[in-house]
């Protein structure tokens, strides 16, 4: 995708070091944000800055 501050469900899954399958059932048991922006019934994306500020609470959670 040519803008890189947003992201389809496998370059976000890709982004965070997931398999889409992992991607899609975390987004559906709510541990990660659900999609920033619906194009359609099947284009969702993601703003990169959300996973980036998903990734800091993660890592902060496992600091503990």
């Amino acid at each position: 995708m040519e803008n890189l501050n947003v992201l389809r469900a496998a370059e976000a899954a890709k982004y965070l070091g997931l398999g889409r399958s992992t991607f899609w059932a975390w987004v559906k048991a709510n541990k990660i944000p659900k999609a920033d922006i619906h194009l359609g019934a099947r284009i969702t994306l993601w703003r990169r800055e959300t996973l980036d500020k998903f990734l800091s609470s993660a890592e902060a959670e496992k600091r503990g």
